[in-house]
């Protein structure tokens, strides 16, 4: 089920264009077809940075433009190249994945006459808004324009209050809907005049919580270079913040919001030019087991890179932990300006998503990847970066399986838990002991259970299950046949469920490889034979 869930979260591109139209009302729409009307002649060359599935890049298209579209998700890319196609437009448009922060290195100074952007400042961190804004600026061409279509934080307290209590139950429908949302910049004209624009809101709906923003170079400005920022200095620390958060993560870490970190560069301990650099995601978890394990052993920089929240095992896996993000993160943060060596040291739970020859051909970084376990990283560092075959493999001892059943259990005691309290309250607490009884005994035999996948496994756990419940009722619980019969399909679906489910919470088993197509027709048989086999043989 965790498996699924993860699946339901990854927005898909359609899913994304659906959930912004219902988010914004429709207005987006009506803004991009402003930028086309008014700022799109023949010839213009624009450059669109987070074009998405490409619905204002073949609008700009169609008006004459010839449009350079840039985006970090592969998925929505690849939708926007099967709009492109469909229209004819190859000629007039390129698409190219690639972080906003790199495309200074990409493209030739003044080489667009217009830079677009629909819902992508609003994405990034304002260091990474500084930074992209200073690349626009030597990429505009000679009264070129910079045009921000973005949801906007207003800045009245009362504004801010309307806005927020219509946009609170409208984001919940649409991502449970879509898995689709927007953060709203925050005095993001300020940042455009530190940057070096002028810059001047043409329209804007939704009490003006959407605007379109129109910025170009000012005139005085001395074009400088921003400066490296560290973020600041990480130390392994227990507080109540930090309690309650592990007190939620140990049943519901599965469930959003996920507790994430700021992205950035970050020291620890008494760092030097010297000392090595070690990458991770900024899931608040993963950053601090990253602390508790070298805090106080090892001086480092962490360069924690933007993984929506989520671990570097599923972020990567999922596509939320990529090679471009650590690109631009690199460059965002200014490292080479900071430390004198090039070597970058990534976990290697990332190694499934991450393509490290890809970093390694476009900064001139060597990627190194580090062992399995983050307190394994003092020893592999004073070891001249080399790995122990112990450091090599992935371990599941039964503390690591024992968290994750928590975390399952949290998850599917509230799918399946509260229905069955509100409608078959009288089944709760046989559903609960046996749900809580299989997962701690599927828990601590796991790796002695036949099988490759929670699929296959949950088969003997059944097999047992069923022994022991035909035991149970022999001795201490008889009842008829019939009883025995809905017993037996009822253990034999909450032992499927409960051996697929840790299919995507094991590091040894792969959670995309799940057979969920086999569940879902399992599912189905035990429903049927409930129903039919009672009516055929009397029993209802």
């Amino acid at each position: 089920m965790a498996t699924v869930f993860m699946k339901w979260l990854e927005t898909r591109p359609e899913d994304y264009d659906r959930g912004i139209r219902l988010l914004t009302l429709g207005r987006l729409k009506e803004l991009q077809g402003q930028i086309v009307s008014r700022m799109i002649q023949e010839g213009v060359q624009v450059l669109e940075i987070g074009c998405g599935t490409g619905a204002l890049t073949v609008s700009m298209a169609q008006a004459g433009a010839t449009v350079v579209g840039i985006d970090i998700a592969a998925g929505m890319l690849a939708q926007a190249e099967r709009r492109v196609q469909a229209l004819g437009l190859e000629n007039r448009v390129t698409l190219t994945l690639m972080d906003a922060a790199i495309v200074a290195e990409r493209f030739e100074p003044a080489s667009f006459d217009l830079i677009v952007s629909s819902l992508a400042f609003s994405e990034m961190t304002p260091q990474a808004q500084a930074f992209v804004l200073e690349s626009c600026l030597h990429l505009l061409t000679t009264g070129g324009r910079l045009v921000v279509l973005d949801e906007v934080s207003p800045d009245g307290i009362l504004e801010r209050l309307v806005v927020s209590s219509v946009r609170l139950p409208l984001r919940l429908v649409t991502w449970l809907l879509t898995r689709a949302t927007t953060h709203p910049l925050r005095d993001f004209r300020s940042t455009l005049s530190r940057t070096g624009f002028v810059a001047q809101i043409v329209a804007s709906r939704l009490s003006g919580s959407l605007q379109l923003i129109v910025a170009t170079p000012a005139h005085d400005f001395e074009v400088g270079k921003i400066p490296a920022i560290v973020h600041g200095r990480l130390r392994h620390r227990v507080t109540l913040r930090t309690r309650i958060i592990d007190l939620w993560a140990t049943f519901f870490r599965i469930l959003p919001p996920y507790p994430k970190v700021v992205p950035g560069l970050y020291s620890v301990g008494e760092v030097s030019v010297d000392s090595p650099v070690l990458v991770t995601g900024n899931f608040d978890l993963t950053v601090r087991a990253l602390l508790k394990a070298i805090d106080g052993r090892l001086d480092a920089w962490v360069l924690v890179v933007d993984s929506a929240g989520i671990n570097v095992w599923c972020a990567a896996g999922g596509g939320f932990l990529t090679a471009e993000k650590i690109i631009g993160a690199l460059r965002i943060s200014r490292l080479d300006e900071i430390v004198r060596h090039r070597i970058l040291i990534l976990p290697q739970l990332a190694a499934n998503g991450v393509d490290g020859w890809r970093i390694r051909e476009q900064t001139n970084w060597g990627v190194h990847w580090g062992p399995i376990r983050a307190a394994d990283l003092p020893a592999y560092l004073e070891a001249g970066r080399k790995k122990t075959e112990a450091m090599r493999h992935v371990r599941f001892p039964l503390r690591d399986r024992l968290e994750m059943m928590a975390a399952t259990l949290g998850f599917y005691g509230l799918m399946i838990l509260v229905p069955v309290a509100i409608f078959w309250r009288t089944m709760f607490w046989p559903v609960a002991v046996s749900m809580i009884g299989l997962s701690a005994f599927y828990t601590v035999v796991l790796p002695w259970l036949p099988g490759r996948d929670g699929l296959a496994k949950s088969f003997p756990l059944a097999l047992i299950a069923l022994i022991g419940m035909f035991i149970y009722s022999k001795l201490w619980a008889p009842v008829p046949v019939s009883g025995l019969f809905d017993r037996a399909i009822g253990l034999t679906a909450l032992s499927v469920f409960v051996g697929a489910e840790l299919q995507g919470m094991s590091p040894l088993m792969r959670g995309e490889q799940a057979n969920w197509g086999w569940e879902a027709f399992i599912g189905v048989l035990l429903g049927l034979t409930y129903w039919l086999l009672p009516m055929a043989l009397g029993w209802r």
